[in-house]
């Protein structure tokens, strides 16, 4: 539509977009704050004419769910500080500081990041967002995937072997790492604003860290569980032979081998308080970062009366991590494109077919885990456990695809705060504390992996290993870092101490990538479910939000 840009044709504008938006079925709501803020922006338009009552051209774009309003005229360029000091957002001489606060929080709230203004060349470009598909990015991850994973057939197929390491080596894995460097980059200041943010707003320190011991004592009771739903698994499929001892590469376990200590208790609690304050952000030292976090935010909410700047200072800067999270997290189907194709490509088609056994069991623990999750969620939070799945498992997917508990923290906090309708005051600390302590699928997956390398070198089963193995595996879990390849370290770890030599790992280091999905994906899931009972049981979920 084409309209005169005179404030005499707004009306004329307005309903022509109220029309357009009802057939393509928007909500109401977001019609009544599209057609409010199209008011102020057709206002500014004008203003900006090149020529008075020059043309100004309205059009409405749907693309993949997500409908947008798009203003285009020739024009001097403006920004939208104009658009917040104009109509509805002015602000007189008269105001005072406070009221600035409260209109500036309101064009906040109905522009946001919905609102793009432009120019080029002339011509401004005005990008109003109405509605945001809640599919849109699963389905460009999902479609990603899918080519992702033909193409890596194709490629194995179609070309020479040294050609395509070469194209995995030089086009495949510098883009899906430095994708990941990304998340890893952002995830330390994140968690660190994230919880100092949350803790310094909260108010009431004794109803923190009520809800703090909840949420521990949840992850450690899913962490036994765990431990014991691997066992158990292993033993209704009791896989491993001995005659894989044969394909053990003791070279090929190199990388991840040598590190047959035993495991401390102690030693994992006095190495959560660090040396020094840059070391744990350098190392990704998630457990010291929080701590960190934790001493931040509750001494800024002591000092929140004396210096506000501190609080304000913590807000902002979760604003601002959480804006260039949401940067990197658009390209993250590209990222997934090349890490699937890669995955294709590495995979050793001998290794698959000698130890296969070993997939779909690690496969069915992770997912009687994540039954039982929504068993928990039925029981102790009172709620729909297939509504929670169905507006949670685009982070599921994510956390699938890339294999990271740490680089699914963002999507999983981005997921429990808009859609299931989490306060950002339990899910900034849990969630992050989650990454870092709370490993189900990892303790479901070491469990059946030690079980079946066991089998295969002859270590008898008995009921005095299966207690150390427990033991060992709930305290690896503490301290596992949420990174691609962290169970291998911790099964490097975790052999010695039931007589399996470490180089047994080259067994199943080729299919670890498949299994590291759904193992990532069972930790993340069971992050959420935690944070979600607490929540409903703390009154801190937004029940319209869950149920919409």
């Amino acid at each position: 539509m084409t309209i005169v840009g005179e404030e005499k044709n707004i009306p004329q504008a307005v309903d022509y977009l109220r029309e357009t938006l009802i057939r393509r079925k928007i909500h109401s709501k977001a019609i009544t704050r599209a057609l409010l803020s199209v008011e102020e922006l057709l206002v500014v338009t004008i203003a900006h004419l090149k020529k008075p009552g020059g043309n100004i051209t309205i059009d409405v774009s749907s693309v993949l769910g997500t409908t947008k309003i798009w203003i285009i005229s020739k024009g001097s360029a403006f920004d939208s500080t104009e658009i917040r000091n104009s109509g509805v957002f002015q602000m007189d001489d008269e105001a005072n500081e406070m009221e600035s606060a409260v209109l500036g929080s309101l064009f906040e709230r109905v522009m946001g990041d919905s609102l793009f203004i432009g120019n080029r060349r002339g011509i401004n470009y005005v990008n109003l967002t109405v509605q945001r598909s809640k599919y849109r990015q699963l389905i460009l991850t999902m479609t990603a995937l899918v080519l992702g994973l033909l193409a890596g057939v194709v490629l194995k197929q179609a070309i020479p072997g040294n050609l395509c390491r070469a194209v995995s080596t030089n086009v495949l894995t510098p883009v899906s790492a430095m994708f990941l460097n990304a998340l890893k980059m952002i995830v330390g200041p994140l968690v660190l604003f994230s919880i100092a943010s949350s803790i310094a707003n909260f108010g009431d320190i004794v109803t923190l860290g009520r809800m703090f011991g909840k949420i521990l004592a949840g992850y450690f009771l899913t962490s036994l569980v765990a431990i014991a739903a691997g066992i158990l698994v292993w033993h209704v499929f009791p896989i491993g032979t001995p005659a894989l001892q044969g394909a053990v590469d003791a070279s090929a376990a190199v990388s991840v081998t040598g590190q047959a200590a035993d495991v401390s208790l102690i030693d994992t609690l006095v190495g959560i308080v660090p040396r020094d304050i840059v070391s744990p952000f350098l190392n990704a030292n998630m457990l010291q970062i929080i701590f960190i976090a934790v001493l931040v935010g509750i001494a800024s909410g002591m000092l929140s009366n004396k210096l506000q700047v501190l609080t304000a200072f913590l807000s902002d800067g979760y604003l601002l991590f959480s804006k260039i999270t949401a940067m990197i997290i658009g390209v993250m189907p590209l990222a997934v494109f090349c890490s699937m194709s890669k995955m294709v490509l590495a995979m050793n088609m001998e290794t698959l077919v000698s130890v296969f056994t070993w997939i779909p069991v690690c496969y069915t623990g992770c997912i009687l885990m994540i039954a039982f999750y929504g068993l928990m969620i039925l029981v102790f939070a009172r709620l729909n456990p297939l509504k929670f799945f169905s507006k949670y498992y685009p982070t599921m997917l994510t956390a699938f695809t890339f294999a990271s508990s740490n680089a699914s923290l963002p999507s999983s906090m981005e997921c429990c705060g808009n859609s299931l309708g989490i306060s950002r005051r339990l899910y900034a600390f849990s969630l992050p504390l989650g990454a870092t302590i709370n490993m189900d699928g990892s303790c479901v997956v070491l469990g059946i992996s030690a079980l079946f390398l066991a089998r295969i070198f002859a270590v008898p089963i008995t009921l005095s290993l299966l207690m150390k193995l427990a033991f060992s595996i709930f305290v690896l879990s503490l301290g596992s870092p949420g990174v691609p390849g962290a169970m291998l370290v911790c099964l490097s770890i975790l052999l010695p101490q039931i007589g399996v030599p470490s180089e047994a790992i080259s067994l199943i280091m080729g299919l670890y990538s498949l299994t590291g999905m759904i193992m990532v994906c069972t930790n993340v899931t069971g992050d959420a479910v935690m944070t979600l009972i607490v929540g409903r049981q703390q009154n801190l979920v937004n029940l319209k939000v869950f149920n919409s």
